[in-house]
């Protein structure tokens, strides 16, 4: 077993890894390269163990040398069942939002149907009155 280092900056760990700052940084957000933060914050210091980082990368997907094709990683499923569950999300909410605009549209036919009828009630009512202005005319 390797002798276990702790690497203290983004600068070591990228050196450790042979890669760049960006790069190593954009692993930890994207791949999960194992980086601790004893602040607990997004942004404070940094630092990895030698140990924690070789066995991630012992755990990434190798290209075939036949195919040049990658197995999934697990970052890839991880990402795809994000999405997949933020898509049920918006699909509960349009499905939602369908049956409100439902809801909506058939009390707007209830309101026309209701102004509809006062609205024949209100010429019933016209006509009754001049018939009875015109019956008190003559």
């Amino acid at each position: 077993m390797s002798e276990r280092r702790i690497l203290n900056t983004w600068k070591e760990i990228a050196n450790y890894l042979g890669r760049g700052v960006r790069t190593v940084q954009r692993w930890e957000a994207q791949l999960g390269l194992p980086v601790h933060r004893p602040a607990g914050k997004d942004h404070s210091a940094v630092l990895a163990f030698s140990s924690e980082l070789d066995q991630w990368l012992d755990s990434r997907p190798l290209r075939h040398a036949t195919d040049g094709s990658a197995q999934p990683a697990n970052s890839e499923a991880l990402q795809l069942q994000t999405l997949l569950a933020r898509t049920e999300v918006v699909l509960q909410r349009l499905e939602a939002l369908v049956a409100r605009a439902d809801e909506s549209h058939r009390k707007l036919a209830q309101n026309l149907e209701v102004l509809a009828e006062n609205e024949a009630v209100r010429r019933e009512l016209r006509a009754v009155r001049s018939r009875r202005v015109e019956a008190g005319a003559a």
